[in-house]
């Protein structure tokens, strides 16, 4: 009887302790336990497919960018040196510039760069609009070559406002450079008949590298005639600016030259709209026109 009444003695104090750990919450803490154990698992999931979902899109990058330096077995279509101005003098200098009403360039790794850009002064209120760049609703055009033989000669219209501008090259053979170059820019009311034109500047740009050497020359009266340069390339060159004149009558109308160089404000603004990228390559030069 002593050994049965232990025993049924024993049984509330087992229950006693099994109630006490289920106060505890002894179940709920495995609830928990378990819980935390999903979430964990759902995170690593979740990170282990963004670090797939990564690693796959920089293989492919990887890939594509491998293409693209791989150069074919086949040899290639063109010589090394068949833009040269030796093997094609014809075409060393052009209109190689996308994206601008008007420019020039050589067809080398390092070009030396012109350009022109203009604005009307007054035409509308605020920060005259500088040209440069062909950009989508920006009021220019129509535009367009009206002849281009793609090697020596081209005229183009550009309509801008009350504005008609009408850029002309023209290309001479000779020398070791692919020959000599000339410009022409004509500024004229776009409606016929109206003598009044708004106050026009025009901006000739030369642009190289920062490793050349571009030098103004101003004549006795202080207006500048030639811009010199050297390049590695070229060798010795020259610009030569001719005077402006009215279309009307060849006389000068409200018309000077002045050259921007390194100290001048707002420089590095007019060479980054001129080549971007190129705001700190020196030497820089242009000329302004004001009809």
């Amino acid at each position: 009887m002593a050994r049965g009444e232990r025993r049924r003695r024993g049984a509330p104090v087992d229950g006693a302790r099994t109630a006490e750990r289920a106060a505890r919450g002894g179940p709920a803490r495995r609830g928990g336990e378990a819980r935390g154990f999903a979430w964990r698992a759902a995170l690593g999931v979740v990170v282990l497919s963004l670090a797939l979902g990564l690693s796959g899109c920089w293989l492919l990058e990887w890939r594509r960018a491998r293409r693209a330096v791989t150069l074919h077995s086949a040899p290639p279509s063109l010589p090394p040196d068949s833009s040269s101005p030796a093997v094609a003098p014809d075409l060393f200098w052009g209109t190689y510039r996308p994206h601008v009403y008007f420019g020039m360039k050589t067809r080398s790794p390092k070009p030396l760069l012109t350009g022109l850009m203009w604005a009307q002064q007054g035409a509308t209120p605020g920060t005259p609009k500088l040209r440069h760049t062909c950009e989508q609703g920006d009021g220019v055009g129509p535009y367009g070559w009206e002849f281009h033989d793609g090697l020596s000669f081209g005229r183009q219209h550009i309509q801008d406002g009350a504005l008609k501008l009408t850029t002309e090259f023209v290309k001479r053979p000779g020398g070791q450079h692919g020959g000599d170059w000339s410009w022409r820019v004509t500024v004229e009311p776009q409606a016929s008949g109206t003598s009044a034109l708004p106050l026009v500047s025009l901006f000739f740009y030369v642009v190289t590298d920062g490793k050349e050497v571009l030098v103004p020359e101003v004549g006795a009266k202080g207006q500048l005639k030639f811009i010199s340069g050297h390049s590695s390339e070229l060798g010795d060159f020259r610009f030569t600016l001719m005077a402006p004149t009215n279309p009307g009558d060849l006389a000068p109308k409200y018309s000077s030259y002045n050259v921007f160089w390194s100290s001048n404000p707002g420089l590095p603004l007019l060479t980054e709209m001129a080549v971007p990228g190129q705001a700190e390559a020196k030497p820089w030069s242009s000329c302004q026109a004001a009809y």
